[in-house]
């Protein structure tokens, strides 16, 4: 074996053991704190061929500002996963590459796919968009796509509310689409088949017929059998682009996109049982008596006939022209159309008395469209001989939404032997309400970066949001209707700074603020619908480093968050909700990518983090009087996170090896942190060889020590994802 294999094969054996792998964690934590995500090899080449790591911060990003400004100008930490970066690390969905990201942990829940938790905050905290188009409710919006279909995965951290509005507090996650490529021919493929009877197939093709024409189109299917009993899903994807420069001045875009996922009686989750129940209990969950049984984690719960599928298109249609060398009028429209069922049983909870588990049934719909227009003039010229780069502009979002909702209840089951009957009638469920939600969102902004001097950049940025919301509710039940509504007004800002210390050096600063509804805004009742937006504001430093002939890229940062305003219980009268409540993060990131010889490349990053609800009191049944949860930690909310991979290719032959370890620290199900999941340590290792007909072969093995962990709770705080065990797949990637 080579030094070059030796290296990665002891880097992951090493990362094996879960006490040395918390205790690398919690060094790199001393100096912790966020970086830029960077292509480590592109695939069917060698190491060689890949682009520097200091490419990422030069890289122009959407998702931090509206100014061009590239990673390293913006005064903020901005992650970039490339497309060659996450087939090298085989990271399929978009939940494991979230995940490979600084302090990012994503999972699923019954009706929202793809659910993030960032810096401290979770779920709707979390802004979502497909290549800048915004979508109002993230949570309703984003799915566990196939990484295939984008180009890159750009995520901002912090208040992001300047660039993309409500709703993006702990940050914001812009996913893009492959994008057409002026006088550029090229194709490339994969075929992949792996454990559960995985299937992943999909092509890509730009082709560019004259230096001002180009057109690309990508397909993706995939299909498995899960790794819980009977969990079937699969999945179509297609993204399409026109890219027209008629002339010098004038540039036109045009991008269609489809995506249908379909899963078949979706895991819905593992319910806790009483450890005097369980035959075969496990640590992995410290809940008092109830514990993760190993015996039954196979399991599904669900309803036989059990659904959950969604069909969506983005459309997309851009125009910029330039009026003078400096200026810029730019016009950005899109489109969304989304319809998405849920027919399960999602909550399972043991009851004592009988030994079965009871369990909910849930029929939604969703019928959603959304539209908007962004216009803008761009100004990048000189100002007193100082480069000034500005943009104002006015947007407008529209969104029409339809839910039909059923919450009834399913027969109950023996845990270890469950008959899981078909998806009831609805007719007698207590409730049965239809949804119409209408959201026009107006908006006004511009943003400002001056460079004071070439190495020190000032950027300023303000946007005021204007949010109408009007709801009608249907309730079958009782044979009435509700309708009801409210404006709101929101302005939020943001100023920062970088500045070159020293060649290939870079300090930066930020305040920032933010704002976010307390709820889903397109599922609010009419009591939350009249609350006001919460508020939320950042503080943020750090560095961003290119040395050692830029074959070194680091970022480095510390933040705060605290966010006002979020729900709690009325201390003078328990039965009512009002606002009030706050809470606050405080972490330190790291992300260090080193190409340390021509054929040895490696990515690390970590992050420690104490979140914590510094106001919050919740009603618990039996008690006279709201109990405070001050200092309890949110849900789903690891403090501690570190990614570690690294590639090696031998010199002598084509052949490239792999190797990687995630470690997530443990979480809490509940606010009242009364129900703990212990933290988990994952291997990883991959092979690859290029063959000599052209493409790359890859043996990847996943889960490797086979480590039996939880990933995710559901929405009952007593029900916890078990994570996927040991797996491999054998994939075939060529390039044209």
């Amino acid at each position: 074996m080579s030094l070059c294999a030796a290296r990665a094969v002891l880097l992951g054996g090493l990362a094996a053991t879960p006490w040395s792998l918390s205790a690398t964690a919690q060094e790199a934590s001393e100096d912790a704190t966020a970086l830029e995500e960077i292509t480590v090899q592109g695939e069917g080449g060698g190491a060689a061929d890949a682009p520097s790591p200091a490419a990422a911060l030069r890289r122009r990003t959407e998702a931090a500002s509206r100014l061009g400004l590239t990673v390293r100008e913006t005064p903020a930490t901005v992650d970039v996963i490339t497309q060659e970066r996450l087939q090298e690390e085989g990271r399929r969905s978009l939940i494991e590459a979230y995940s490979s990201a600084p302090g990012v942990v994503a999972g699923n829940l019954p009706g929202e796919p793809g659910v993030t938790a960032m810096r401290g905050f979770s779920r709707g905290a979390v802004g979502y968009s497909v290549d800048g188009f915004a979508a109002i409710d993230p949570l309703i919006a984003s799915r566990n796509y196939d990484t295939y279909s984008f180009d890159r995965i750009e995520i901002l951290k912090g208040p992001a509310s300047v660039v993309n509005g409500s709703g993006a507090l702990a940050g914001t996650i812009n996913v893009v689409t492959r994008k057409p490529e002026l006088g550029v021919n090229k194709v490339d493929g994969l075929l992949s088949y792996g454990s559960f009877d995985s299937v992943r197939a999909g092509a890509s093709f730009n082709a560019a017929p004259s230096p001002n024409v180009a057109a690309s189109a990508s397909v993706l299917y995939g299909r498995s059998d899960g790794y819980v009993n009977d969990t079937d899903s699969r999945n179509v994807q297609v993204t399409t682009g026109l890219t027209l420069q008629p002339t010098d001045r004038l540039r036109v875009t045009a991008a269609f996109d489809y995506f249908k996922d379909h899963y078949g009686t979706p895991y819905q989750g593992t319910p806790l049982l009483p450890r005097d129940v369980a035959r075969n209990p496990s640590g992995v969950v410290s809940a008092g008596d109830l514990v993760l049984d190993k015996s039954i984690w196979r399991k599904n719960y669900n309803v036989s006939d059990g659904v959950m599928k969604s069909d969506a298109i983005w459309a997309r249609a851009g125009a910029e022209y330039d009026l003078t060398e400096s200026w810029t009028l730019r016009n950005d429209f899109g489109f969304y159309s989304a319809d998405r069922a849920w027919a399960n049983s999602e909550d399972f909870s043991y009851n004592a008395a009988t030994g079965l588990l009871d369990r909910s049934a849930t029929l939604i719909t969703h019928d959603h469209q959304a539209w908007s227009n962004r216009t803008s003039a761009n100004y990048d010229g000189e100002i007193d001989g100082r480069r000034n780069r500005f943009t104002a502009g006015f947007e407008y979002v529209e969104t029409d939404f339809g839910s039909n909702r059923r919450f009834g209840t399913v027969t109950s089951v023996d845990p270890f032997n469950p008959d899981r009957g078909s998806f009831p009638d609805t007719s007698g469920f207590d409730t049965r309400q239809d949804f119409d939600s209408k959201v026009g969102n107006a908006s006004v902004f511009l943003e400002n970066a001056f460079n004071v001097t070439p190495g020190w950049i000032v950027v300023a940025g303000l946007r005021q949001d204007w949010i109408d919301l009007d709801r009608t509710i249907d309730d079958l039940k009782a044979g009435a209707s509700t309708t009801f509504g409210k404006d709101f007004k929101a302005t939020s800002w943001r100023v920062g700074s970088v500045y070159d210390v020293a060649p290939g050096v870079s300090l930066f600063a930020q305040y920032t603020t933010a704002i976010a509804p307390v709820t889903t805004l397109l599922l609010a009742n009419m009591e939350r619908a009249t609350f006001d937006l919460t508020k939320g504001r950042s503080v943020e430093t750090g560095v961003k480093t290119a040395l050692w002939d830029d074959r070194v890229v680091a970022t480095a940062s510390v933040y705060q968050i605290e966010q006002d305003d979020i729900l709690t219980r009325d201390p003078s009268n328990s039965n009512f909700t009002i606002q009030g409540g706050s809470q606050r993060s405080r972490g330190v990131e790291l992300d260090v990518t080193v190409a340390l010889t021509e054929q040895w490349k490696l990515n690390a990053n970590a992050a420690v983090l104490k979140a914590e609800f510094t106001k919050l009191k919740e009603f618990v049944s039996g008690q006279p009087e709201p109990v405070s949860r001050k200092g309890n930690r949110p849900l789903n909310v690891p403090e501690q996170t570190f990614n570690l991979w690294t590639t090696c290719r031998l010199a002598s032959v084509p052949v490239t090896f792999g190797a990687g370890v995630r470690y997530v620290g443990d979480f809490y199900t509940d606010n009242a942190n009364t129900i703990r999941v212990d933290g988990r340590a994952l291997l990883d290792a991959s092979v690859s060889y290029d063959v000599p007909v052209g493409g790359t072969v890859t043996l990847r093995g996943r889960n490797l020590t086979n480590k039996f962990y939880a990933e995710w709770s559901g929405y009952s705080s007593k029900q916890v994802y078990v994570g996927t065990p040991r797996s491999f797949d054998l994939t075939y990637s060529v390039k044209f």
